[in-house]
């Protein structure tokens, strides 16, 4: 653990307000920044919002008796929802830019994109579409009451196959996520480019 705190304590609340806040608006700044400098900056406070919320989210952050759980509850993390709404929305202004043809480099772009979406929102993905699985399938979990230092805190799957079979299916679908968006983000640029690359020919030509 990075830090003994808990999660609502003030200054991870402030950290969490910070980092939503600069997911949302850099990304905006980022499509339209032309200085190299501003633009690195911007960049750098992005996925610097994404690790701190990743971190929290995995337990680094929190103190926990038996260590990180990586984001996991039987009851299901609360904070699954919200960070994958918000990775949507994060997403948004750099699939409309691509769309615009105002990428200059697809390719390095929808890298850095699909690779701070990982980030976010492959754990809360994968730790939900797991527990559905299980769960829908009748799985539950066994708590350990015999451990004489922490009674109910080791937690196991009744069904380790069924867990074991919805983690692969979380895992895939986690992993989907960034390599369809990075597929979309460098198609839709380089689309853009080429058709702004023939309408100036034609415009020439016309000249």
């Amino acid at each position: 653990m990075l830090m003994d705190a808990h999660y609502d304590d003030p200054v991870l609340v402030l950290g969490r307000i910070l980092a939503i806040t600069t997911l949302v608006v850099a990304p905006w700044g980022i499509v339209r920044a032309r200085n190299l400098l501003v633009l690195r900056c911007l960049w750098t406070m992005w996925f610097l919002g994404i690790v701190f919320l990743a971190a929290l989210y995995l337990g680094f952050l929190t103190y926990h008796y038996m260590g990180p759980q990586l984001g996991f509850s039987t009851d299901g993390n609360p904070m699954n929802s919200w960070m994958i709404m918000l990775g949507f929305f994060s997403v948004m202004p750099f699939l409309l830019a691509a769309r615009k043809g105002s990428i200059e480099r697809p390719l390095r772009f929808g890298t850095a994109v699909s690779l701070g979406v990982l980030l976010l929102v492959g754990p809360p993905v994968l730790n939900a579409v797991a527990l559905n699985i299980y769960t829908q399938g009748g799985g539950a979990f066994d708590l350990d009451m015999d451990n004489s230092v922490q009674p109910g805190e080791v937690i196991t799957p009744s069904d380790p196959e069924a867990w074991d079979f919805a983690n692969s299916i979380g895992f895939v679908v986690c992993s989907l996520i960034p390599l369809l968006l990075f597929i979309a983000t460098w198609r839709l640029g380089e689309r853009s480019q080429s058709s702004r690359v023939e309408i100036y020919e034609q415009e020439s030509k016309r000249e």
